[in-house]
């Protein structure tokens, strides 16, 4: 394949592809300080847990256990995780695959959608130099909506798509979410097994399968 020709553009998510993981402490640490916010000093585990996880449907009993807004209080963990990462970012808790520099060996249209929160992914982009890689970059908006729309839904993708005026695209990830996105979304996947997902199933079959952003790279440009 030859990214040229094969694809007019390559999109790329965030964390797991670009960056590594986020550690669900620092995310658990992020919701305490959220709760906090609101008067809790103690929150169940289970509601540190679920919004760690960013999981909407259970964290909306906060508002009748807690009494605190559903909206009000994902605000508040949506800002106080984007400033733990970005820290983490800054330490290097966080690092960049060394691997993202191959993509520089691309010629097609880079972009980046993330399910992370937009700001965080736009530090990345950015303390890293990578601005003149990327042509977009996306990550979700910090509102209940905006999570809603991650993926696998494929929202932030299509957005993507249209920006860059293209539907004759290759999505890489490293989720089976991201899978899913990329065939709703109506574009090939790519699914990059990183040692963090070496025993990942997938119930749904990629386009492509590669071990590294440079295995991914010799494949577009062979």
């Amino acid at each position: 394949m030859n990214a040229a020709t094969e694809y007019d553009a390559v999109v790329f998510d965030n964390d797991g592809v670009l960056v590594e993981l986020t550690e669900m402490d620092l995310l658990r640490r992020a919701a305490r300080r959220a709760f906090a916010d609101h008067g809790v000093a103690d929150p169940p585990e289970a509601f540190v847990d679920h919004a760690a996880n960013g999981d909407l449907e259970a964290l909306s009993a906060v508002e009748e256990s807690l009494n605190i807004s559903l909206a009000e209080y994902w605000a508040s963990r949506e800002d106080h995780a984007a400033t733990h990462q970005c820290e983490a970012v800054e330490t290097g808790e966080k690092p960049l695959y060394e691997d993202v520099a191959e993509l520089r060996r691309l010629d097609a249209t880079l972009a980046v959608v993330s399910n992370n929160q937009h700001d965080t992914v736009a530090f990345i982009v950015d303390h890293h130099g990578l601005d003149d890689l990327f042509e977009h970059v996306a990550g979700r908006q910090p509102t209940v909506d905006g999570a809603r729309r991650r993926k696998p839904e494929p929202h932030y993708l299509d957005r993507a798509l249209d920006e860059l005026g293209t539907t004759d695209a290759l999505y890489v990830g490293d989720s089976p979410k991201d899978i899913v996105a990329a065939d709703r979304a109506g574009v090939d996947s790519a699914f990059l097994r990183r040692g963090h997902r070496r025993d990942a199933a997938l119930d749904r079959e990629p386009t492509h399968e590669f071990a590294s952003l440079t295995g991914l790279v010799d494949a577009l440009t062979d």
